[in-house]
């Protein structure tokens, strides 16, 4: 199997949600605090990207198991800052995946690691032809280096990627729920008081996301 490293975009400007987003909190749990939950789970290298150290939380930098923080060059759009970061990580392959994504499926790196092949990403898609992009695995040594790419559809594009159906797989749909306004939250909110119920009459723990227990799918 090979190599995986987590890499979580958390510099964004949360203009639409009013304050930034890593400290947003869902559940008595910062919306950052999910997103490391999920990344440790998913391999032993996890990164922040960021565009300056402020924007995250100085606690999570300490102990021997910290997340790594890569800032962006600040260099065109969010898509070509994201392209440069994921460059600095030394690796084969890398989970990219939003701060602001609480419900993601833990299934998820794993089905898409088992279908990149020789692909340069693997990329969730709906039949209606959206993709998740942020939710997706890349070829670190196929990020292109150029500048200029509009979308993070159009950095997909570049790469051959192969589009893994979410419907085929059962992957619900709640679980792209992006965390970008104060509606956003609201919905994210009764979602994870839909699964403490469910938790609490299996017996699972009280911590803000058991993403192991079936209760969340």
């Amino acid at each position: 199997m090979r190599k995986l490293s987590v890499a979580i975009a958390a510099g964004g400007s949360s203009v639409r949600l009013g304050s930034p987003k890593p400290f947003v909190e869902l559940g008595g749990a910062r919306l950052l605090d999910y997103a490391l939950d999920y990344a440790f789970r998913a391999s032993g290298e996890v990164y922040l990207l960021a565009r300056d150290p402020g924007q995250l939380p100085p606690s999570i930098f300490v102990g021997e198991d910290a997340p790594r923080l890569i800032l962006d060059d600040d260099r065109g759009g969010l898509p070509d800052r994201i392209a440069c970061s994921l460059r600095k990580i030394r690796g084969d392959l890398v989970f990219l995946m939003g701060c602001d994504m609480p419900f993601l499926d833990p299934r998820l790196p794993e089905l898409l690691l088992s279908r990149i092949g020789e692909h340069g990403a693997a990329v969730p898609a709906w039949r209606n032809g959206y993709i998740e992009p942020l939710a997706a695995i890349y070829s670190i040594p196929r990020l292109p280096e150029g500048h200029g790419i509009c979308s993070m559809r159009d950095l997909c594009g570049a790469m051959d990627p192969v589009f893994v159906s979410i419907e085929d797989a059962q992957v619900p749909s709640w679980t792209f729920l992006n965390v970008n306004t104060r509606e956003d939250l609201s919905i994210a909110e009764g979602i994870l008081k839909l699964f403490l119920s469910r938790r609490s009459s299996c017996g699972m723990s009280n911590s803000p996301r058991c993403p192991t227990s079936r209760c969340w799918w």
